[in-house]
């Protein structure tokens, strides 16, 4: 089981008055959501787990050991990142050398390499582009693209920062099932996301950042029972409870359509 412990944890911009600061966050699931408003922090927890930027104070350890001790070779092995904008991870020529440049920072066989970044391809529907060059790609392709540099290299932990902007409907299927089957092979999947559609149906676990802070760690289900934490927090609820509140004033939680349909045919 992967387990990421951070305690103290405390970072602040030199140019902003914005401060992390999270005293205690554990998180042991395979399948966990980052929620909370822009600006809440989300992103900047997200830089210090790769080593982007450096805590001021405190410590993360995953997997019991210190973060800080990790060398390159090994916290690329440990924990990578698909970040919001596909294109600040994309500068080779083409869409091969784009995920063998990625595999090639831990792996020097050419066989290995050759097969790893035929699979990456194949595993994000990208193989009959391989030759092209990453930025003629659309949106959608190019955020495939992305992941496909980070499963080449297949580390312990995904990070996810907001991976279904910018995707269209197939492709957020696959990446959902993608991300499901890698939670279920055992890596640590974990996703920012703004779509509580999207993180009620794929999420059982959500931490909650406000103001640089965690405010809630628990349940996807609880959190959005809580109608004070969803007031303030800022977040919707999921468009069914919604529905369901104004069409029927129906206050219960419902995370998905089916979740909605499921329980009212138990009462039948």
């Amino acid at each position: 089981m992967t387990s990421i412990q951070i305690d103290g944890l405390k970072y602040q911009y030199p140019t902003s008055d914005f401060k992390l600061a999270i005293d205690q966050l554990t998180i042991t699931e395979n399948l966990v959501a980052i929620a909370g408003q822009n600006g809440a922090g989300k992103s900047t927890l997200f830089k210090l787990l790769t080593g982007l930027v450096h805590p001021q104070a405190g410590e993360i350890h995953i997997n019991h050991r210190d973060l800080a001790s990790l060398t390159p070779e090994d916290r690329l092995k440990t924990i990578g990142i698909v970040f919001q904008d596909p294109s600040s991870q994309l500068f080779n020529a083409t869409v091969e050398k784009e995920v063998a440049w990625s595999v090639l920072q831990v792996e020097t066989d050419a066989a290995v390499v050759a097969d790893t970044v035929n699979d990456a391809l194949a595993t994000v529907g990208l193989t009959e582009l391989k030759d092209k060059n990453p930025f003629d790609l659309s949106m959608p392709e190019k955020k495939l693209l992305s992941i496909a540099t980070v499963l080449a290299v297949n580390p312990q932990i995904y990070l996810f920062d907001e991976p279904m902007i910018s995707l269209d409907w197939p492709s957020q299927q696959l990446v959902t099932q993608l991300m499901q089957r890698l939670a279920e092979e055992k890596h640590q999947v974990i996703a920012i996301t703004h779509d509580m559609d999207w993180l009620a149906a794929t999420f059982a676990k959500v931490d909650v950042l406000a103001n640089g802070q965690v405010i809630f760690e628990g349940k996807s289900e609880t959190f959005f029972g809580e109608s004070d934490l969803t007031q303030k927090t800022g977040l919707m609820t999921p468009r069914i409870m919604q529905i369901a509140q104004e069409v029927f004033d129906d206050s219960r939680v419902y995370l998905t359509p089916e979740d909605y349909f499921e329980k009212h045919l138990e009462k039948h």
